[in-house]
């Protein structure tokens, strides 16, 4: 059992939620003396929420308490594990991905999540220490909801479905950036422009890569013929899995998109190349007359009659001026530029 991620000073944080339909109580404590392990009570459902990952010691005296499989364990303390579903006997384990989409440097978050619960008791692991799961403990300490009245597989579904609705934040936040990038390239594009579509791909690939699996494995999770999983959580799951659809679906639409933007890039380039063509043709073609013009009476001949012309000079200005004047109008009118 061991640790993949990222190795910090920041203590790790536990969360300890219980409660049933009358009563919650809750502690938070760091590591060390101040995490408190409870012994199980009957009808009561007791949540710890570890924020951090890196203190093995802490973790593995949690999972000991509640003898989590040492697979589960390993799956949860790896961040770059896939997610998935397994059924243990004393309980189940789930793995999945949060997602947030940061607007200023254009990226994707992912963190690393997972679950352990039972009969009476869900443990989730958190790669960062930041509170993910704020609004179902804010549910729980409000009696918002059915979370109060039901067991703990319906706590971990009501996590995975905090955690999925989140995805369709990021996504709304990535659809924002495609509209602007849309405006940008239909106005004034740039090369910057380039850039940015592929970094958008690129991101979605990664909310794509975070869902596939996570639908496989609520799947999983809805088929489970578990005592531990109520036929009415079911139902919820099934929902959840409804949702990781939509997003997918959301996914691949955002993409085609972005394709269709990367060709609207690349006309727009060609067109303005066309135009910038366009006119250094229109310019060449004016003077080219005016240039033979200037060329014939620039030659050193000894007999040229125009020569004898007082205003021969002016005569010649003259008819170059209409020479151009008139392939401009005839440019004009057959709409060249």
């Amino acid at each position: 059992m061991k640790y993949t991620g990222s190795l910090t000073s920041t203590p790790v944080v536990v969360n300890y939620l219980e409660y049933n339909e009358e009563y919650c109580k809750q502690e938070l404590g760091e590591s060390g003396s101040d995490i408190i392990l409870h012994p199980s009570i009957p009808k009561i459902v007791q949540w710890y929420d570890i924020r951090g990952l890196h203190d093995e010691e802490l973790i593995d005296s949690i999972s000991k308490r509640f003898d989590v499989h040492p697979l589960a364990m390993e799956g949860a303390l790896d961040v770059y594990q896939r997610p998935n579903f397994v059924e243990y006997n004393n309980g189940h384990f789930f793995a999945f991905k949060s997602i947030k989409f940061d607007k200023n440097t254009q990226t994707v978050i992912k963190q690393s999540l997972s679950i352990f619960f039972g009969e009476d008791f869900v443990i989730s692991f958190q790669e960062n220490v930041d509170d993910t799961f704020e609004g179902v403990r804010h549910r729980i300490n409000q009696a918002k909801g059915k979370i109060r009245k039901r067991t703990a597989d319906y706590l971990a579904y009501a996590i995975i479905d905090y955690v999925v609705d989140n995805y369709f934040n990021a996504l709304d936040a990535i659809e924002e950036e495609i509209q602007l990038l849309e405006e940008s390239i239909s106005t004034a594009s740039d090369a910057t422009d380039k850039s940015k579509i592929y970094k958008l791909k690129k991101e979605i690939l990664i909310i794509r890569k975070a869902v596939a699996p996570l639908r496989e494995a609520i799947n999983l999770f809805s088929r489970s013929e578990s005592e531990f999983i109520n036929e009415n959580t079911v139902t919820y799951l099934r929902d959840v899995y409804d949702h990781t659809i939509q997003i997918l679906d959301n996914v691949d639409s955002m993409r085609d998109i972005l394709s269709g933007l990367q060709d609207l890039y690349l006309s727009e380039i060609s067109m303005r190349m066309n135009r910038v063509m366009q006119v250094l043709t229109i310019v060449t073609a004016i003077f080219v007359p005016l240039s033979f013009l200037a060329g014939l009476y620039g030659m050193n001949f000894e007999y040229i009659p125009e020569l004898k012309f007082k205003n021969g000079y002016f005569y010649l200005i003259s008819v170059m001026f209409v020479i151009a004047l008139s392939m401009i109008i005839f440019f004009k009118k057959r709409k060249w530029f």
